[in-house]
């Protein structure tokens, strides 16, 4: 069972940092592992938003191994979660991290778009939360 961090600021317990440190470097499989611990132990909007975060990590390593309608539709599953929680939530932007999925899957659909260089050395999303 995750612990909550020693330090009283910090919305999370600590395993979720070590998460987002995974995810804001690329390493959404490993992401996904960490945060699915959280996940089983959490509760009502709490167990919405770390489902989401997962499957937003699980959408980005699909797209990395160039899996698009895996990562489709695990993109439109989160973002179906997100918009069950307030714009902000547990620290999280949640509008602005849904809008940069969304931009950074902008326009992509299976079966039509070819998945060029560019398109899979695109930046990908990151995320910033707003606790101190």
């Amino acid at each position: 069972m995750a612990e909550l961090p020693t330090n009283p600021t910090k919305l999370h317990p600590t395993e979720f940092y070590e998460g987002l440190d995974l995810f804001n470097r690329g390493f959404y499989f490993e992401c996904h592992d960490v945060w699915e611990e959280i996940w089983g132990d959490a509760k009502g909007k709490n167990k919405i938003f770390y489902q989401a975060l997962i499957m937003s990590a699980v959408s980005l390593y699909h797209f990395g191994n160039e899996n698009l309608e895996g990562a489709l539709s695990c993109f439109h599953k989160a973002a179906v979660q997100f918009r069950q929680l307030p714009e902000r939530f547990l620290g999280l932007d949640v509008a602005a991290f849904v809008e940069q999925m969304r931009v950074f899957f902008d326009g992509m659909s299976v079966g039509e778009t070819e998945l060029t260089w560019e398109l899979i050395a695109k930046p990908r999303p990151t995320i910033v939360m707003e606790e101190s």
